[in-house]
């Protein structure tokens, strides 16, 4: 399926009322994405929910509407026509809303992850696109749908965290194009790189020296991992900040072909991030533990001590390098 087959669901007059759902542990994108379309699809005269699988994060509060938006909008899982379900690659990852899912409704499944299950009734993965807000905002050009401030700003907002700030290998000629199109709609994007990155808690950043100082490398050079433990949070009384991007620190330095960030999530089960340098496919090596996601940056939990899992990983990610 394609971008045509989401247009004609968006517009099918059967469906008049929408929710509107993504991954948990939001981000950027998960959060820009799914009130741009919010914001498209109450351009069609029609309703839209946003029904987030937890509570919005502190950093993205600022962005139009967000810290109105709330976690559980619905009396009856009947009360919607369609859901959309964006940047999420399996429909289990969306928490608490996937209690609302009625299964009989259309779900629309809009990702750009190489890894998606193609869980919706109607699927469009397009995993050129650096994130799913550059999808809505294919929508928006596709439907001749005027592109507003407030949609304009979250879409900014979407590409500039799942590029790394246009730093990361997924930054295209026509990443770069829709930034200057949002851009030309009066979105301040120093602002909101300043909202984002650079207004933080002392707590966040003594968790993060603390997670630095966990920071090792194999003799070889090429594997480099950090590790942030549930002891560490709370012995520094901090929430885990979704802008302190753990993962990057190992894999900035020089040599390193695979960089791994291990974080305790739960008593007994550890989210692990991967992220590559010079061509490493890090999907096939998270795919082998049930996660997924893109060839330079995927991620999966696993259950057991966070030493358990990193012994574990390491084995699988020294072998895959040597393979």
């Amino acid at each position: 399926m394609s971008v045509k087959s989401v247009i004609s669901a968006l517009r099918d007059k059967k469906n008049k009322k929408f929710l509107i759902s993504s991954h948990k542990n939001l981000e950027g994108d998960a959060i820009g994405s799914m009130m741009a379309l919010a914001e498209l699809i109450k351009a069609l005269g029609k309703e839209a929910v946003v029904f987030p699988p937890e509570e919005m994060p502190e950093s993205y509060l600022f962005l139009p509407g967000v810290n109105k938006v709330k976690t559980n909008p619905f009396n009856k899982a009947k009360d919607y026509d369609a859901a959309c379900i964006v940047d999420c690659t399996d429909i289990e990852r969306i928490g608490q809303a996937q209690d609302a899912l009625y299964m009989t409704r259309p779900i629309i499944n809009i990702d750009h992850h190489v890894s998606n299950s193609r869980f919706g009734t109607v699927n469009w993965i397009d995993s050129t696109a650096s994130c799913s807000g550059e999808q809505i905002f294919e929508l928006f050009e596709k439907m001749d749908i005027p592109l507003t401030k407030n949609a304009a700003t979250h879409i900014y907002a979407a590409i500039l965290t799942d590029t790394g700030s246009f730093r990361y290998s997924n930054t295209t000629e026509r990443t770069h194009q829709i930034a200057a199109v949002v851009l030309s709609k009066g979105v301040k994007g120093s602002d909101i790189y300043r909202r984002i990155y650079e207004e933080t808690h002392k707590s966040s950043l003594d968790l993060l020296s603390a997670a630095l100082s966990t920071l090792d490398i194999t003799k070889d050079g090429k594997i480099a991992w950090i590790k942030v433990s549930r002891a560490m949070v709370k012995k520094q009384k901090a929430e885990i900040d979704p802008t302190l991007d753990f993962v990057s620190f190992p894999r900035s330095i020089k040599g390193v072909k695979i960089a791994l960030a291990f974080r305790e999530v739960g008593r007994g089960l550890v989210k692990v991030n991967f992220r590559s340098n010079e061509g490493v496919d890090v999907n096939k090596l998270a795919k082998s533990f049930g996660g997924g996601g893109h060839p330079a940056a995927s991620g999966c939990a696993l259950k057991g001590t966070i030493g358990e899992v990193e012994a574990e990983v390491l084995l699988k990610a020294k072998k895959y390098l040597k393979a």
